[in-house]
C-alpha cells in the first residue's frame, strides 16, 4: 500500500480554545488529523505521515504559504496527499496548486483538499467525515487537485460554494489559467 502525505494548512479544523491566559480567539493548533484519524482506525494497510506547512486561518494563508505547499508537493515522494485547510480560501489554494503542477508538467499526484466547518473539538464537527471522504478519495480519484467537503468529491475546477457556504458541484466549466 501507498503512503499517504497529509499536510496541514491550519483553517477551522484544527481551531481549539485558546491557550493563553485571558485568550478570547481560537487559536489554530497542532494537526486535528491526528485526533480524527485515532477515532477513524483507518485499515492498518493505509500508512499516513503527517506534516505542517502551516498552522494559519485561511484568511490569513499567503501565496508564500501557498508556495510552500506546492514545493512540499511537488518534491514528495508521494502520490498520494491529502491537505487540510480553512474553508474560507480553501478553493482558492485548491486552484493556485492545480494551476502550479499543471505548470510545472506534475500529472503524477493525486492531491485532496479538505476541511471542516466546525472545529475538530466540538461535538458536531463535520471534520471526521471529510477527512474520512478526503482519505477514501485520494485512495480512489485520478490524478489531480479535488476537494473533499460535505460529502462530494469533485475536481478542484468543479466546486463552488453556496450561499450557505455549503461546497456544491458547480454549474459552469472555469476557464483554464497558467
Amino acid at each position: 500500500m501507498e503512503e499517504i502525505l497529509i499536510l496541514q494548512m491550519g483553517g477551522t479544523i484544527d481551531k481549539d480554545y485558546p491557550k493563553t491566559r485571558h485568550g478570547y480567539a481560537f487559536e489554530v493548533g497542532e494537526p486535528a488529523v491526528r485526533r480524527v484519524l485515532a477515532r477513524l482506525r483507518p485499515a492498518r494497510s493505509v500508512i499516513i505521515k503527517l506534516e505542517t506547512i502551516c498552522r494559519k486561518d485561511s484568511m490569513d494563508i499567503t501565496d508564500e504559504d501557498r508556495s510552500a505547499l506546492a514545493e512540499r508537493v511537488t518534491g514528495a515522494t508521494q502520490g498520494k496527499v491529502v491537505v487540510t485547510h480553512g474553508t474560507d480560501t480553501l478553493l482558492h489554494t485548491s486552484t493556485y496548486l492545480a494551476n502550479i503542477l499543471r505548470a510545472h508538467g506534475v500529472t503524477n499526484k493525486t492531491i485532496v483538499f479538505t476541511g471542516a466547518h466546525t472545529p475538530e473539538r466540538f461535538r458536531d464537527t463535520d471534520a471526521d467525515f471529510n477527512v474520512g471522504v478526503a482519505l477514501g478519495g485520494v485512495q480512489a480519484a485520478a490524478h489531480g487537485v479535488w476537494v473533499a467537503m460535505n460529502g462530494i468529491l469533485l475536481p478542484w475546477d468543479r466546486v463552488d460554494r453556496d450561499d450557505t457556504g455549503q461546497f456544491v458541484p458547480r454549474r459552469r466549466q472555469l476557464p483554464v489559467t497558467v
